[in-house]
């Protein structure tokens, strides 16, 4: 590795090699791809169909000399089109947060000596030491490696730090999280100490990779938009046919060209819903502000109503589905299995000098007590709530937190037990070691003052065992008692848990040295795993209820996503790797995605096919994720959902709608506001478009009966343009917004996801729109033909159609003999 990269593990690379690399390689920084211009945005807001066509009107009012219409017309084009351009434009911030990721200083061995500069600044080729509490400034091969441990979970989706090695791996082919002698950049370490030599940096790290994939997620259309744009087209398409056959019929009944545009105008306008784009974006608003009610922040006002039309809910594991915190759920012992809240429930457990517990089983709580000692982690209480914070390795912070949850007094049993000696933990030995001066000689049946507790992998510890703890004492070891703890050890790790052995001997002194991990007695196993959060599995029954698939993506080993798939009643044929996502192609995975519901070791190329291949399907996709690794996914999906709390601030800004409790139940709620908001906007368009309907087919039957009885109206239009455009502003705005905060129906969560090919007007809403405008038409038309012939007796113009007085004569009330002309600027009497 140093000499493919032309550098020395031992002194670094000197100043030329530096500048060599930096060329060859480039800098180390995220670069950030361009985003959608203001300008675009701005121009998008008025192409769309339905903007176009009142556009269109009013460049014909203008033409007419019809001045206010105009204006009106593109006051209201201009105040929806600002109002969808401040919606949507907002600044892409996904790469500036994983460009803050970086550490800012690195110490880097450079000509032989140490020497600290600016993460922008590493080279492929320097060597970096790693300090716990580091973060790592781009993507290593670890050449050194002394109990070093990094957390890699917003990268792999992986919730406990993993142990490097400094060794080359069997296989080259292996996915993210099992490249044990890799650092990547972004990741931070959390014990121990080691040095690795740069591989990549900037784009070319896995980081990159991620940014690069982010960059390359084209935005699409929610179904909501994707409804509306299909409406607007339909309702072009309506008011052009309508418009040219009243002008048609008008220009073969002898009407002026004037007056054949003004009726073409009035048509069109009649036909766009104006008020459409305002109350849609109302009630979306409402919406968002129900749902951070119920923890749910929406990012983005489409995805309000996306959530009603999800079929398929793909979820990270970690933090998402389970607690993000590594738990003690069982320790095993020999004969028996007992869980935490077991122990819990049995009361306070005491330290007796004599017998390291009175109840309920010695050899489980020595087996805790034994945990708690051989421990690097800490539990302090913050003063101002009470409240217990842990520090130190997530696995070790468990312990601790087991046994004090089984009634061990921590601060007593350190104070009675002090430390004198220890190895610290080793990837190559797999285990830890501490010394301890005992309370008093004896304790316990040991023979010395000293006691050494050794935790770590089974399979290491029973190397060194040679007797087992049985309730008060020890008894010899044997491939009985080996075969048993193999067998448990096994059946836990089928459960999804890490597995640690306990076990300790007496030493003499407080000196540690080779042998003190040798004549090993074996305590107990402890089963340790990131739990599922109580209220998932009631939310994914929720979902199965509803139509809608959950679906688990996680970069943790198969048997642990597997496990916990099962612990939430997520059904799913097996589980399938990343690496087995390798080796098929696009039609196999979305045939496999029938029947597999869990996918485990997948990188954040793997979660983005995943979601590309349930789009292809047909179906509408929620991403969930907190992590770095999620992002690109997140933003792919038709709807992406980030975690608040644990979440990375890159998952966030890549995603539609964000929980402020970071819980998955949370996410079934806002499904169920998603599908209230979509019923209520299709009762709006509904009522909208049937209203539309009544005023076009007013404008398009008025003028027949004059035109077959040769009669002349009173108008050469029903409704002018500036009349329609207030009814459309009255009756849609105001009255619409109504429609918006109906509540939910019942049964709404047992019914189907909404089709994400139907239309607006599915399942028999276009045809009750249909008779409700005709409806509304048939009155309209009525009132006004009963009103006509009251007010035209004798059916004769008081001057030529030609001439500026145009209006019909009306009885005076003084003399209902006579019939004066209705324009008051008209003198005329016919008698």
């Amino acid at each position: 590795m140093a000499a493919s990269l032309r550098t020395d593990a031992s002194a670094g690379l000197d100043p030329s090699a530096v500048i060599d690399s930096r060329e060859a390689y480039g800098p180390n920084v995220l670069t950030e791809a361009a985003g959608t211009p203001p300008w675009k945005i701005l121009w998008e807001q008025f192409t769309a169909t339905m903007v176009l066509i009142l556009i269109a009107a009013a460049g014909l009012s203008a033409y007419l000399g019809k001045a206010l219409e105009a204006v009106a017309i593109m006051a209201i084009v201009v105040l929806f089109g600002l109002l969808g351009f401040f919606q949507e434009y907002r600044a892409e911030r996904a790469i500036a947060a994983l460009r803050a990721m970086s550490t800012p200083l690195v110490t880097v061995r450079r000509s032989g000596g140490l020497t600290e500069i600016p993460a922008e600044q590493v080279v492929v080729g320097d060597v970096v030491t790693l300090d716990a509490g580091a973060v790592v400034p781009a993507d290593m091969r670890v050449v050194e490696c002394a109990g070093l441990r990094i957390q890699e979970a917003a990268l792999t989706g992986e919730s406990e730090p993993v142990d490097k090695v400094s060794q080359p791996l069997a296989s080259a082919e292996l996915p993210l999280g099992d490249r044990v002698n890799m650092a990547y950049m972004g990741t931070s370490v959390t014990y121990g100490r080691g040095a690795g030599i740069v591989t990549a940096v900037g784009m070319g790290t896995e980081l990159g990779r991620v940014a690069g994939l982010i960059q390359d997620v084209a935005q699409t259309q929610t179904p909501l938009q994707r409804r509306l744009e299909r409406l607007g087209r339909l309702l072009a398409l309506f008011g052009l046919g309508v418009a040219t056959l009243v002008g048609a019929l008008g220009l073969a009944g002898g009407k002026s060209l004037d007056d054949v545009l003004l009726t073409a105008i009035s048509t069109l306008v009649a036909v766009v819903p104006e008020g459409l784009p305002a109350v849609v974006t109302l009630t979306l608003a409402m919406g968002s502000q129900r749902m951070l009610r119920r923890n749910a922040l929406i990012r983005k006002l489409p995805a309000v109503e996306t959530l009603g039309s999800v079929t398929v809910i793909c979820s990270d594991k970690t933090g998402t589905l389970t607690e993000n915190r590594m738990t003690v759920t069982c320790v095993d012992v020999a004969g028996r299995r007992i869980t935490v809240e077991e122990l819990v429930e049995n009361g306070h457990v005491s330290l007796a000098p004599t017998s390291p517990i009175d109840a309920p089983s010695p050899a489980v709580t020595l087996t805790l007590m034994a945990g708690a000692l051989c421990n690097d982690g800490t539990i302090k209480t913050r003063p101002e709530d009470g409240r217990a914070i842990t520090f130190g390795d997530p696995t070790e912070t468990a312990l601790l937190v087991a046994a004090s949850r089984s009634g061990i007094d921590l601060d007593e049993l350190a104070d009675r037990f002090p430390r004198v000696g220890e190895i610290p933990f080793d990837s190559e030995r797999k285990r830890m070691t501490t010394v301890h001066l005992l309370p008093e000689p004896g304790w316990s049946g040991l023979s010395s003052g000293y006691v050494a507790i050794v935790k770590g992998a089974v399979d290491s510890l029973l190397l060194h065992t040679t007797r087992v703890w049985l309730e008060l004492g020890p008894v010899d070891f044997d491939d009985r008692w080996e075969a048993r703890i193999l067998a448990a050890n096994d059946d836990l790790a089928e459960n999804g848990m890490r597995v640690l052995g306990v076990a300790m001997r007496s030493a003499d002194r407080a000196d540690v040295d080779d042998d003190i991990e040798d004549e090993l007695t074996f305590l107990g196993l402890v089963g340790i795993m990131d739990p599922p959060r109580e209220e998932v599995a009631v939310a994914v029954q929720r979902c199965l209820a509803a139509g809608i698939r959950p679906i688990m993506i996680t970069g943790d080993h198969p048997k642990t996503a597997l496990a916990i798939a099962r612990q939430l009643g997520i059904p799913s044929a097996g589980v399938v790797t990343g690496t087995e996502l390798d080796r098929i192609d696009r039609e196999e995975l979305v045939s496999m995605l029938a029947d597999v519901s869990v996918f485990a070791r997948v990188s954040p190329e793997h979660k983005l096919q995943i979601v590309e291949a349930f789009g292809s399907r047909g179906e509408v996709v929620a991403m969930t994720g907190d992590g770095v690794n999620d992002a690109p996914a997140l933003k792919q999906a038709d709807i992406g959902v980030a975690m608040g709390i644990t979440g990375t601030d890159v998952s966030k800004e890549a995603a539609d709608m964000v929980l402020r409790d970071d819980n998955f139940a949370t996410i079934v709620a806002a499904v169920e506001e998603g599908r209230v908001i979509y019923d209520n906007l299709r009762r709006f368009v509904s009522y909208a478009v049937a209203g539309n309907i009544g005023k076009v087919m007013a404008m398009l039957v008025w003028p027949l009966p004059f035109l077959a009885t040769g009669a002349v109206p009173l108008d050469p239009v029903a409704l002018l343009p500036l009349q329609l455009l207030w009814l459309n502003l009255m009756t849609d705005g105001l009255l619409g917004l109504s429609l918006g905060a109906e509540p939910a129906e019942p049964g709404v969560m047992n019914r189907r996801p909404v089709d994400p090919k139907g239309g607006v007007f599915a399942d028999g809403l276009g045809r009750h729109t249909i008779i409700t405008g005709m409806a509304i038409g048939t009155i309209a038309l009525g009132v006004a033909f009963w009103y006509h012939g009251s007010a035209t007796p004798h059916g004769r113009r008081c001057c030529s159609p030609r001439s500026p007085c145009s209006r019909w004569f009306k009885r005076s009330p003084s003399d209902p003999t006579n019939r004066r002309c209705s324009d008051r600027r008209c003198s005329t009497i016919d008698s």
